[in-house]
């Protein structure tokens, strides 16, 4: 979207910081929200016999639909439970890339010229306490914020984002890519502390260790951010389709494809996303894949003759 969409978008919102209430496959019970918004209620036996089946597998809508006795689902049964093992995350709202007619360079990955929105999944505070507890942060310097992407590091520390591609014509948005470094990046960083502690090489001499220790570190990634590491992809896929139905009434949801995403954005070999962000991630939340395009790409003259070249794969949902 150009710059100015963006700027309306965001206004039209006018969300500074907001909340997001988490734990482990509620976002069947999100998705299940929304197939009764559409319909006004669900049949069981038709949800079933339909591609999003695997909802009643799933132990929130399990246990709705095992309390309810009839063989309707309304939104009103599907009112968010109290579930003491989920993390109070808060999101906030910026922007990534630039506007550029013929672009000719890939650094800000988007499929088009132009700007996306990024949502931020931010910790909560139980992970921000003890972080900044155990690693010792310096005010303007945090070992696993990578500050050329779109993070934030001051009071908010961002788990992961997805980029969003919007058009307020065709009413589509399309995920250009959800990712995390402080999650990857911490267990890069304590293995390889542990290599130098296993060949005997003086890990102590690493920069990081003049702010925590190697015991600090490992009690920091298994006792507090593997319970994250389970979470994150579906929390904030759960919260790109929140986002896109209440937020921006937009009715069709398009994700990347990994060929569709490498081919676009142009990727290089060195910086592959995991595969299964693009394959599993989106499958599990009952995407469709197809053949067709997102309408606002194929009307994007930038791409015209790009999207002759190869034919591409995506994965869709209507909302």
């Amino acid at each position: 979207m150009t710059p100015a969409e963006y700027t309306f978008i965001k206004e039209c919102l006018g969300i500074q910081k907001d909340s997001f209430y988490y734990y482990k496959d509620k976002y069947a019970l999100e998705l299940a929200r929304i197939l009764c918004q559409r319909n006004e209620e669900l049949k069981i036996g038709q949800l079933k016999q339909s591609r999003f089946s695997f909802l009643l597998q799933k132990e929130p809508v399990k246990k709705v639909v095992s309390g309810i006795g009839r063989d309707t689902i309304t939104y009103k049964d599907l009112e968010e439970e109290h579930n003491l093992n989920g993390k109070g995350f808060s999101y906030t709202i910026s922007e990534w890339g630039e506007y550029k007619r013929h672009r000719n360079d890939s650094y800000f990955q988007t499929s088009r010229p132009g700007i996306n929105l990024v949502l931020q999944l931010n910790f909560d505070d139980i992970h921000n306490r003890h972080y900044n507890e155990l690693i010792n942060p310096e005010s303007e310097d945090h070992p696993f914020a990578c500050t050329l992407h779109p993070v934030l590091v001051k009071g908010d520390y961002t788990m992961c984002w997805a980029r969003l591609d919007i058009s307020l014509e065709t009413g589509e948005v399309l995920v250009e890519e959800i990712q995390n470094d402080w999650l990857r990046d911490t267990k890069w960083m304590l293995g390889y502390l542990e290599r130098w502690e296993k060949s005997g090489r003086d890990y102590t001499k690493h920069w990081l260790m003049e702010r925590t220790s190697l015991k600090k570190l490992r009690e920091y990634y298994t006792l507090l951010l593997e319970s994250y590491i389970k979470l994150w992809d579906e929390a904030i896929l759960c919260l790109v389709l929140k986002f896109s139905k209440e937020e921006l009434g937009a009715d069709k949801i398009w994700y990347h494809t990994f060929e569709s995403g490498k081919f676009l954005k142009g990727y290089g070999n060195y910086s592959l996303p995991p595969k299964s962000v693009y394959t599993k991630l989106p499958k599990r939340f009952g995407f469709t894949e197809t053949e067709e395009a997102p309408e606002f790409i194929k009307k994007e003259a930038f791409l015209k003759k790009k999207l002759r070249r190869k034919a591409l794969r995506w994965f869709t949902m209507v909302l």
